[in-house]
This record gives C-alpha cells, sequence and structure tokens, in this order.
C-alpha cells in the first residue's frame, strides 16, 4: 500500500536502536529522507552506516543539541514533514512499592528524556514543521513513541510508566 511519503523528510530521535531504527527503517522503505538522532554515537555511527543515512549526535534535553539539529536540517533539508519522538531511557526497578529502589537523579534523568526531551523536540522543530506545511499544503506529523506502561502502569519502573503516562497526554 503506497504511503504517498516520498519524498518527504522525517527526523527520528533514538534512532540508531530497537523501535528508532526500525521506524527508520519503514520510513526509508516509504522513499522517506530519514535524519536519524541518537545520544551514543557508536550506535548513531554503525545504525546511520547501515541505513545509508544522516546522522547526527544529540541529547534531547540539552537545547543546544536541539538548535544544532534543527539548523542543520533546515540547511540541508530545508524542513521536516515528520517527527518521530522516539528516545528513551529506563532504570529499571520493577517493584513499583519500592520507592528506594529508584533514587531521584533516576527520577528526574527519566522524566527529562521520555517528557521533556519530546517537547523540548517539539518547540525546536516547529518552524521546520511549518515550513514544510506552508510549502507542501499537506500537514506534518509528530509521532511520539509511547508505551503500554503509560496506559497499564506497569513497566520497568514507576518512573517510566509515569512519563509514559505524561507522554501520552502530551
Amino acid at each position: 500500500m503506497e504511503l504517498g511519503l516520498t519524498g518527504k523528510v522525517a527526523v527520528v530521535t533514538g534512532g540508531s536502536r530497537g523501535i528508532g531504527l526500525a521506524t527508520a527503517e519503514c520510513l526509508i522503505a516509504e522513499g522517506v529522507k530519514v535524519i536519524i538522532a541518537a545520544r551514543r554515537q557508536e550506535h548513531l555511527d554503525s545504525a546511520a552506516s547501515r541505513l545509508g543515512v544522516d546522522a547526527i549526535q544529540i541529547d534531547v534535553t540539552k537545547i543546544p543539541d536541539l538548535d544544532r539539529l534543527s539548523a542543520h536540517v533546515e540547511h540541508e533539508y530545508g524542513g521536516v514533514d515528520i517527527l518521530v519522538n522516539n528516545a528513551g531511557i529506563t532504570r529499571h526497578a520493577r517493584d513499583h512499592a519500592d520507592l528506594d529502589a529508584l533514587k531521584r537523579e533516576d527520577f528526574m534523568d527519566t522524566y527529562a528524556v521520555n517528557v521533556a526531551g519530546p517537547f523540548l523536540m517539539m518547540q525546536a522543530c516547529k518552524g521546520l514543521l511549518v515550513k514544510a506545511y506552508e510549502t507542501t499544503g499537506r500537514a506534518s506529523a509528530v509521532l511520539n513513541v509511547s508505551s503500554i506502561a503509560g496506559v497499564t502502569g506497569i513497566g520497568s519502573s514507576v518512573a517510566y510508566a509515569a512519563t509514559k503516562g505524561a507522554l501520552n497526554t502530551m
């Protein structure tokens, strides 16, 4: 089934492994120009080489990194049609009743990447998404990758489940 995505531009955060890498592969198969973004350079280099795509190392919690990504995408592609907010982390603490299983830093880091990160990415890419719409007349898309943990509250940790629930409401 043709999705009509040929020639579109997508940014996929957390695009070097797992769901992000699989998403990038699916978009490429549909003719999308994909830019993958990730925090770990070694994973990013491997994925970019494998996929034959543009890659940029960023931390979704760092505004200068997001500004650099946005400037790169604008310079190289002119805009972005699809933003996939997939970057995410967890700290395993399966017994949600054990509140001492996670340190404050674990909770805050998980929240920063899984909730603030997608919001900051949308802010950083808003102008590019609007520009793509104004150029083509077709709506741009933002996909925030969540988890069943955000609905059920069951997951790798209470912090992870809470952040995915917050992402669902965003």
